[in-house]
């Protein structure tokens, strides 16, 4: 998951989404409803108990530690360390039994990625009044950052959109009365005041610690709108980001995805007064300032480098089901296998994100491999790249799927496993969410064992799986409702091609994307919890005899 590091009142904010930054939570009309007690525990079938008792912390810590050493340099897209970690998971399918998916004998399925070397780019914002056109030019990496976008010039006249929300139910549109077609779109990071903008699910929808997810929805609203270009007022908080991106040797981008999205530019402090005193405005008046733009005043946002044709891998496995009938049906199981690499001189090891999930899914697959009697689906186990760079391995899968998506009955995705939930946090979720005798749930609930998974509201196979693997595997649950369309892992494009989901995601820690991401500081028992709860998971979509799914 891409980088930032939040305050603990944001955390504990996006905490409640669970990384599922950018989406529109969605309860039960039963607030109980959301949650699951470890108790009683179900009856557990004997192979599936086989299974769950050879996901050992000692495994899981080997591979974390291999994955996350300084030799394979942080594993970032492009670079040997995320090669040998493909190689890696690779063999490891192999020697656990799991065959390849895909054509001939390769686990490997290429992945075109267009990367930009020596990016560099700008920001201008020009106004034309009578014979002055005064102009204020922003470099990227110093005043703002360009999102990764290849090389070419736009420029357009420039419009204020307030926060660029567009919430009926709150009676919030940013756009009313703003023809933004062809425009750029300046617009104010976060949520207006107001007791009704506090809720940790707007907080993760608007203002997510991930810069790519807090941007998304105000980004996709923009386009839907036909703006041509977003500039984003980040203020002091570019600073961090700055330090990290700088720096950045290459960028990347899909190689065949469909219509991009406006290009984004996320102003620092300013950078962003200049571009609202063209319009009349101030960082105070901003905040209550109407839709507006203002004649004469255009942004042209310039970006240049060499781009080339990079090929990445994913790596993904399969076990054949043992129903004839179903084993054309498969559950999809999967970990990005890519961090940040290198920035400078810093290396990113990347132990929780994600060589957590990566050993996850490696051990589950040998788990499967192992049993004389396998669930009735097929299993398919994939290794994604390039998730920290916009989710371009999952994306590619989606576009290009190894095992129909229609025959997809669920993907099962394992991202930053490695470290609990705080009891302040859970505190807080149980008080937020309103559940009734909060305090007796609580008094049962072993604060390690417990998730708060992601799936989507209509997915009712999807939560019996879950209702039924939490008690199976002795952990409590909270039932994150969620469409997962703006997701900030690998679900996101399953969810958008209507693929059932099921999110597994531990906890934020302040070491979240930044160098003390080591196996030091993981807690393999942890990930073995969240290990035993994925394997059960899968278990039981793969083995269920009959599924409810809501596709058409």
């Amino acid at each position: 998951m891409r980088r930032r590091v939040l305050p603990l009142g944001l955390l504990l904010a996006v905490s409640v989404s669970a990384g599922a930054a950018g989406q529109d939570a969605k309860p039960a009309a039963n607030v109980a409803d959301d949650f699951v007690a470890a108790a009683p525990v179900p009856p557990v079938p004997p192979p599936l108990a086989s299974a769950l008792q050879r996901i050992q912390t000692e495994a899981l810590a080997a591979h974390v530690a291999f994955l996350a050493s300084p030799a394979l340099e942080g594993r970032g897209l492009g670079g040997r360390g995320l090669e040998a970690a493909a190689e890696y998971v690779a063999a490891g399918l192999a020697l656990a039994g799991v065959p390849p998916l895909g054509d001939g004998a390769s686990y490997f399925q290429p992945v075109p990625v267009r990367e930009i070397r020596g990016f560099a780019g700008e920001v201008a914002v020009e106004t034309r009044r009578g014979a002055e056109t005064p102009s204020h030019t922003f470099a990227s990496g110093v005043d703002c950052l360009l999102s990764p976008w290849s090389p070419q010039s736009l420029t357009a006249p420039l419009a204020f959109a307030g926060y660029g929300i567009r919430e009926p139910k709150l009676g919030r549109d940013d756009y009313a009365g703003l023809d933004v077609r062809g425009k750029a779109v300046l617009i104010l990071r976060g949520v207006p005041d107001g007791e009704a903008w506090r809720d940790p699910a707007l907080a993760a929808r608007y203002d997510a610690p991930k810069a790519d997810d807090r941007w998304e929805v105000k980004r996709e609203t923009a386009r839907a709108l036909g703006a041509a270009a977003v500039l984003a007022l980040e203020g002091e908080s570019l600073a961090e980001d700055l330090a990290k991106e700088a720096a950045a040797t290459s960028l990347f981008l899909p190689f065949d995805a469909g219509s991009e999205v406006p290009p984004l530019a996320r102003l620092s402090s300013p950078a962003g007064r200049a571009a609202l005193a063209a319009l009349g405005l101030d960082a105070v008046s901003a905040r209550s300032a109407s839709p507006r733009a203002e004649p004469g005043v255009t942004a042209t946002l310039r970006s240049s480098g060499s781009e080339r044709l990079l090929w990445s891998r994913n790596v993904i496995g399969v076990l054949a089901g043992s129903d004839p009938k179903l084993r054309d049906e498969a559950v999809v199981l999967g970990a990005h296998l890519d961090h940040l690499g290198r920035s400078g001189d810093i290396l990113f090891p990347g132990a929780d994100d994600n060589a957590s999930g990566v050993s996850a899914l490696l051990e589950i697959a040998r788990a499967f491999a192992a049993l004389e009697s396998r669930p009735r689906r097929t299993l398919v186990f994939a290794f994604w790249t390039g998730e920290e760079d916009g989710k371009l391995g999952s994306g590619h899968y989606v576009r290009h799927p190894r095992w129909p998506l229609v025959r997809t009955d669920a993907y099962v995705n394992l991202d930053m496993i490695g470290h609990p939930w705080l009891p302040e946090e859970l505190r807080k979720l149980v008080a937020d969410a309103g559940l009734p005798d909060g305090k007796a749930f609580l008094s049962k609930v072993d604060l390690e064992a417990f998730s708060d998974p992601g799936l989507p509201p209509d997915a009712p196979h999807v939560e019996a799986a879950l209702r039924w693997a939490g008690p199976a595997t002795g952990m409590a649950l909270r039932l994150d409702r969620t469409d997962g369309t703006h997701g900030g892992s690998d679900y996101r494009d399953f969810a958008r091609a209507r693929v059932p989901f099921v999110r597994f995601f531990g906890n934020y820690f302040p070491e979240y994307h930044r160098a003390g991401d080591t196996p030091a500081v993981l807690d393999p028992a942890q990930v073995q919890r969240m290990a035993r709860l994925a394997l059960a998971t899968a278990w039981h979509l793969a083995d269920s005899l009959t599924h409810s799914d809501p596709r058409p």
